[in-house]
């Protein structure tokens, strides 16, 4: 193999060239940054979905938890649910929910089934994550009146606004 340059020396055999230094620093800051950044993305999504399944164990908790308050209301021939608080609870059944889940979120109901004295629909907060159970209404067969479906969400606050 011969190169022709321009002073007319003709060379024969492999050539090497020499790599710039400034394309292998650019380089490994790329690749670094890129690993960094996956690393940095997959910690997040670890601590997000860690907290939400322990928001969603604290939610069933407040599942039985409404439950037995709603047999002890029951028992004294009233009911847990009172739809025209902003809770949906009746005075004193918040803080006995809170009691025995030893929870400390906040409990909302939104519906509640008189006749099997069980929660149709509630919503459970804590820090950022929040839960809705719904029920789904089985009737029949292994999870009959025991399970529901519940979604958990992960929120954030974007703006903040405070009256003056």
């Amino acid at each position: 193999m011969s190169d022709n340059r321009s002073n007319g020396v003709s060379v024969e055999g492999t050539q090497f060239y020499r790599r710039s230094r400034i394309a292998d620093v650019l380089r490994i800051v790329v690749v670094t940054l890129v690993v960094f950044v996956a690393i940095m993305i997959l910690a997040a999504w670890a601590i997000v979905d860690a907290g939400a399944r322990q928001t969603y164990k604290e939610a069933r908790d407040v599942r039985r938890a409404l439950r037995i308050v709603g047999t002890e209301y029951y028992g004294k021939l009233e009911s847990i649910y009172d739809p025209h608080r902003v809770d949906g609870l009746t005075e004193g059944a918040a803080e006995r929910i809170a009691d025995i889940s030893t929870r400390d979120g906040m409990v909302i109901l939104y519906s509640w089934d008189e006749e099997e004295n069980a929660p149709l629909q509630f919503e459970y907060r804590s820090g950022l994550y929040r839960v809705v159970y719904t029920d789904t209404g089985v009737s029949e067969g292994y999870s009959a009146g025991v399970e529901g479906i519940f979604n958990v969400y992960y929120s954030f606050e974007i703006l903040h606004f405070e009256a003056d």
